[in-house]
């Protein structure tokens, strides 16, 4: 029968079991989040093997050396996958698998042919320690940037892994010479709270990093047209805002948009086809501007865009950029028909002024829709009412 004491020994290893249960109820919630599954998975790996040492001899736990030495191993490659997961690096299997080959072989020689426990637990923190400082070593070769609640969980993964390098020495310095004492040693409890509080860190870092993943994605769906993945009509204000706020910017320029024929195309080769067009159309767009410039889709087959530190006459040379692109890269239609845009372009000279030039762009488009369409009409520039369909702004002729 177990006393009292050994049940209260017991309780980090069922709080880390409890821990790893949340973990995976966070999972099912974010299946996305594979991370977590990983991080679960660590918990309980080790949390069985901290429970065998801490309630068995020495001499039965020696039976037993490589079982427990293949739990704590793979805890340790779930913990590297969790990281690696969440860093996007590889966990890199197989010199993950000759470390643990490598070290179990150490184990069985220590425990069967040597008895050495000193050795078993050197052996053990340095094959824990290589696995977990996998994903850390490609992380410092690839300079990945992050926000501080990745730098949190990569700097406590350096942490975790300099602590499981080093418990020897730990030993060693704090005097337990006689190892076989060590299962109910302070020492021990002292290992178990410190497993213990790493995995509360963990896990408090790990729902953190999974919560903020929701928000964005969410963030992400909201600001985000489903279809061709590029700003809307809300989100496009709200970015345009904070670039009028910076002097630095101007001059920008607004470009209104509009695929031409999009209901002709629609229904001769159904709609499908026509969501396919508008992927192309976005797609064109993003491809003719840069970074800080915005992209966005007003609804239907409309467009804006915001051209920063852009004159008129840069945005029209852009605007027949994608003009000349968008035409010569139908691969989307059966038939394969020269695809077109018509364009109103206007000017924006301070914060207040933005509204306006939506507008004045919007009704530019429209005087290119009717003057013919697949046209450039630019603020400040005259243009005939009315064009022969077909013929192109620098031959067409006034009717």
């Amino acid at each position: 029968m177990f006393a009292h004491s050994d049940y209260l020994i017991l309780m980090p290893s069922l709080a880390m079991l409890a821990l790893a249960t949340m973990l995976v109820i966070a999972w099912i919630i974010q299946r996305s989040q594979s991370f977590l599954l990983w991080q679960s998975g660590a918990y309980s790996l080790t949390a069985l093997p901290l429970g065998m040492q801490s309630l068995l001899s020495l001499e039965v736990l020696n039976r037993y050396v490589l079982v427990i030495g293949c739990f704590y191993l793979l805890g340790a490659w779930c913990l590297a996958n969790s990281w690696a997961e969440r860093w996007k690096v590889s966990v890199q299997q197989n010199a993950a698998v000759i470390i643990a080959i490598f070290t179990l072989a150490t184990l069985h020689y220590f425990s069967s042919i040597e008895q050495n426990v000193w050795a078993r637990v050197s052996s053990f923190s340095i094959g824990s320690g290589l696995i977990l400082l996998l994903p850390i070593l490609r992380i410092r070769a690839k300079k990945i940037s992050f926000d501080w609640l990745d730098r949190s969980l990569l700097w406590l993964s350096i942490i975790f892994t300099a602590y499981t390098f080093t418990r020897p020495i730990l030993i060693w310095l704090l005097g337990y010479s006689d190892l076989g004492s060590l299962p109910k040693s302070p020492y021990w409890l002292l290992t178990l709270m410190s497993v213990l509080s790493f995995s509360i860190l963990f896990t408090v870092v790990m729902i953190a990093i999974a919560v903020k993943e929701i928000i964005c994605k969410l963030r992400e769906e909201r600001d985000h047209d489903a279809l061709t993945k590029i700003l809307n009509r809300r989100a496009f204000q709200e970015h345009a805002q904070k670039r009028l706020a910076d002097r630095r910017l101007y001059p920008m320029a607004v470009l209104s948009c509009d695929m031409d024929h999009f209901k002709r195309i629609n229904d001769t080769w159904g709609h499908e086809r026509g969501d396919q067009v508008l992927q192309l159309t976005s797609a064109t767009l993003q491809k003719n501007v840069r970074e800080h410039d915005l992209v966005a889709r007003f609804g239907g087959e409309e467009f804006v865009l915001l051209l920063i530190d852009t004159t008129l006459p840069d945005a029209e040379l852009i605007a027949q950029r994608i003009q000349r692109d968008l035409g010569s890269s139908n691969t989307v239609l059966p038939s394969g028909p020269k695809l077109t845009m018509s364009f109103g372009i206007s000017s924006v000279v301070n914060p207040l002024q933005l509204e306006q030039a939506l507008k004045e762009a919007d009704q530019l488009l429209y005087q290119a829709k009717n003057a013919g369409r697949d046209r450039v009409h630019v603020s400040g520039m005259t243009y005939p009412d009315i064009w022969i369909e077909g013929t192109h702004p620098q031959n067409a002729v006034a009717v």
